[in-house]
């Protein structure tokens, strides 16, 4: 055996190993996902260069990584038999933060985390996930050897300014590392004992659970002992589709989910080229509790590089309005910051997500088209988060419009905007929509009366998102959407319209009579060509704030824009011919007063909203019934 041999770094490492150990990762749990991927990566490339030298005599029959635990000692060993390392790849692969680069990386790295920044993939290059191993040992030994030599190697450092290298008789190749655990401070927050099985067990379940080769943990004590497999090894998504029964798609979404239900839909695939992918997503079948807390308004695809677990829920892999979509994505070379918590941006994520996010919008397509009774229930679950993408979506917003189900005047089932376009009479231009708080409201709305009259169908919309919707959906197809409730629209003949212009000649005085009355609280007055059956109903400016939109303003706190509606009457009305004749008595102008206020407020109240003076209303109500003639 050789002298040992101790090797100051230099003093910018000791920074660097500073910032490793205090800075750079969020959880120190990282430690074992960095120290068992290294050993995977050992495992395969002892696979793989056995396969290309057949003269290397590696047995790659039993591949593996074992944990083992001394509790007494503080002492948690990884041990590896892949490809192992030469001395000088032990300096190379490790010892390499100690070269001229570092410097420089240190430079980037504290620019990176002033300005929040992220840095290209480094790990491997200056050992940098190695080391995040001393945020948990005092002191860590690493013994191995490399496939096809003779003798191993040793490493030692405590982390604080040496390490020292010595040569060792070591049986097989492979690689292990000596953990020396610090003593667990009960005062830190999410400080664990690594010695635990129950820790061990849940740190190898969360990130390193599909690591192709097993990983296994001695647990037990003297003839109950036993080696225990910690990870389920192969994932699924890894798989060829046709290999896969449907009860193993289903099981591992209740396993990712911890949902009782079974998936909606499956969505697998592979992408190779430039940038090579797995992903497994499904389409629930129930809405979760959360789905529209605002915590969880992100995406909800885990992310995994070369089958490690990198992070929960990705927001760069999916847009938030399809956070209802589980899964996962498996990259084989995605650029991650330093210390593999955190995605780098770059066009590589803009390409996964848009293609995640194509493949999706198809499914839901193919669904509504194959399947509309369960589509049909899927749109009840989480049509209102699909619908966002109407409002913050510019390159998908065709296809989730061809998604949307709305309710309308037209059967009992929800429609899609396409089969109602086909519906269209060729002479109809636009598509006419109600918003309202719910569909037995829309039904009951005046604003419906004319449309109904001449059998043009309007479409309901009834989530609270739809007042967002429409400031940006604003046509499909080339056809204009347009609120029933906003505006003027031409629905009469030549003859109606001829013979609403006479009776509004008629009855010029009694409209100029109730403008004055009522000029304080209305932008305007006149007759209305879409009522048929009520008298009255309040109609805003095509610009114009909507009541649930005001009212939504205000209970946020946010400034409400003055604003006025118009007050559209029924010329036909008795109750007009009634207020026309309370007109034209002096002696009854105070009842006519009245009556102008009740016109106003039974208009407010079947628009949804409340009266401006809900006390004078109930007033004149009660004096009203009281009247005798």
């Amino acid at each position: 055996m050789s002298k040992k041999e101790t090797i100051a770094f230099q003093a910018e490492t000791s920074q660097l190993l500073d910032l490793v150990i205090h800075s750079l990762y969020t959880h120190k749990e990282i430690f074992l996902r960095e120290v068992i991927s290294n050993a995977s990566d050992a495992l395969d490339r002892l696979r793989f260069e056995s396969l290309r030298d057949s003269e290397l005599g590696a047995d790659t029959a039993g591949l593996r990584v074992r944990i083992e635990v001394d509790a007494k000692n503080r002492v948690l060993e990884i041990d590896d038999n892949g490809i192992g390392m030469s001395r000088q790849e032990v300096i190379d692969n490790i010892g390499t933060i100690a070269s001229s680069g570092t410097k420089g990386f240190l430079n980037s790295l504290k620019e990176a985390q002033e300005k929040n920044v992220s840095l290209p993939e480094l790990i491997g290059q200056f050992g940098v996930g190695f080391y995040s191993v001393f945020m948990v040992a005092d002191e860590v030994e690493v013994e191995t050897k490399r496939a096809g030599e003779a003798k191993g190697t040793r490493w030692i450092s405590k982390g604080k300014g040496e390490y020292s290298l010595e040569e060792i008789d070591k049986s097989e190749c492979g690689t292990t590392v000596v953990l020396h655990l610090k003593d667990v401070d009960p005062n830190v927050d999410g400080d664990r004992d690594y010695t635990a099985e129950w820790v061990l067990k849940d740190v190898v379940k969360r990130y390193s659970d599909f690591i192709e080769y097993p990983i296994e943990l001695e647990t037990g004590e003297g003839d109950d002992a036993k080696l225990e497999v910690l990870n389920s090894k192969k994932p699924l998504w890894a798989r060829p589709k046709s290999e896969i029964e449907d009860s193993e798609y289903v099981e591992f979404y209740k396993h990712l989910t911890h949902d009782w239900n079974e998936p909606l839909e499956t969505v697998h695939f592979k992408v190779e080229g430039t940038t090579e992918y797995s992903a497994l997503l499904y389409i629930p079948r129930a809405r979760p509790m959360d789905l529209f807390d605002p915590k969880q308004a992100k995406s909800r695809v885990h992310l995994y590089v070369r089958r490690v677990f990198i992070m929960e829920d990705c927001e760069e892999l999916m847009p938030s309005w399809l956070r209802f979509v589980r899964g996962v994505v498996d990259s084989a070379d995605l650029p991650l910051n330093v210390s593999r918590e955190t995605l780098q941006s770059g066009r590589q994520m803009a390409q996964i997500r848009k293609r995640l996010t194509r493949k999706v919008l198809d499914a839901l397509l193919a669904l509504q088209k194959d399947r509309r009774e369960d589509y049909a229930a899927f749109w009840a679950a989480f049509g209102q988060v699909l619908k966002e993408g109407l409002y913050y979506e510019d390159e998908h917003k065709e296809d989730v419009a061809r998604l949307a189900l709305f309710h309308g005047t037209v059967g009992d089932e929800p429609t899609t905007l396409a089969e109602y376009v086909e519906r269209m009479p060729v002479k109809q231009k636009d598509i006419y929509v109600l918003v309202a708080p719910n569909i037995e409201a829309a039904r009951r709305s005046p604003h419906l009366e004319a449309f109904a009259a001449k059998k043009v169908e309007v479409l309901f919309l009834t989530d609270p998102v739809d007042e967002f919707v429409l400031q940006r959906f604003t046509e499909f197809d080339e056809h204009a959407i347009k609120r029933v409730d906003r505006g003027e629209h031409d629905l009469e003949d030549e003859g109606e319209k001829s013979e609403r212009e006479a009776k509004e000649k008629e009855l010029a005085p009694v409209l100029e009579a109730i403008r004055k009355e009522l000029a304080d609280k209305v932008e305007a007055v006149r007759f209305s060509s879409r009522l048929t059956d009520s008298a009255a109903c309040l109609v805003g400016g095509d610009n114009d704030l909507t009541p649930q939109m005001r009212r939504m303003l205000a209970e946020s706190g946010q400034p409400v824009p003055d604003a006025k509606a118009t007050l559209e009457l029924n010329a036909t009305h008795p109750l007009i011919e009634h207020l026309t004749a309370l007109q034209a008595d002096d002696a009854n102008y105070a009842r006519f007063a009245s009556g102008c206020e009740l016109l106003l407020g039974t208009a407010l109240v079947t628009g949804g909203e409340a009266p401006q003076d809900p006390v004078r209303f109930a007033q004149l109500v009660t004096e009203l019934m009281l009247q005798k003639s």
